[in-house]
């Protein structure tokens, strides 16, 4: 994913994205759930 998409991803999930990428952090350091839309951890 480029950088503009990455833009696009934060844009889609709006006031949620913060608490998303928390939760990213919590339950898939890892970053094994990749593949859509990505929360990057």
């Amino acid at each position: 994913m480029t950088e503009e998409e990455g833009e696009r991803v934060k844009a889609a999930y709006g006031d949620n994205y913060a608490r998303l990428v928390q939760l990213k952090r919590q339950y898939d350091p890892d970053n094994l759930f990749h593949l859509n839309q990505n929360i990057a951890p």
